[in-house]
């Protein structure tokens, strides 16, 4: 008599599994598209030097992603910044890093490196993107490159 109750548990777990994990019918299959390199984003990134990049178009597309590798000092002084766009998002911030370049020398510690930018392109258009080298307290830039990612 006891195993009635544990039955009826078990069965009533089963069920609520089977409800949770299944796909609701509007789901639009549409978006998988035909091409499963887009769907598992296996396009392979672009990767492009900043100064080669000033007033290029770049064409992306749905979840590939743009890495934008840019000159500069590891110290405190002026940074890599991505201004922020309030139009339509096209394009998603993935990562930001800053990594020092190997000194000649062991003894002699590094003073240069790469800022690195990531970003993904995760809808249909076009996006200005404006990255600026400047200081923290500084109301102009010292260097901007300016670029637009396209997404078809």
């Amino acid at each position: 008599m006891s195993r009635s109750p544990v039955r009826a548990t078990a069965i009533a777990c089963a069920m609520l599994a089977a409800g949770c994990s299944s796909i609701p019918a509007s789901y639009d299959w549409s978006d998988l598209r035909a091409d499963p390199r887009e769907f598992y984003n296996l396009n392979a990134p672009i990767v492009v030097r900043g100064a080669d990049l000033d007033g290029q178009r770049v064409t992306l597309k749905r979840g590939q992603a743009l890495v934008v590798k840019l000159d500069a000092g590891v110290d405190a002084g002026p940074r890599w910044e991505m201004q922020r766009y309030d139009g339509p998002t096209v394009i998603a911030p993935v990562r930001h890093d800053l990594v020092a370049q190997h000194a000649a020398e062991a003894t002699a510690p590094a003073r240069t490196g790469d800022a690195t930018f990531r970003v993904r392109g995760v809808a249909a258009g076009t996006q200005p993107v404006v990255i600026e080298y400047k200081g923290a307290f500084e109301a102009a830039a010292a260097k901007t490159i300016r670029f637009d990612v396209v997404v078809p």
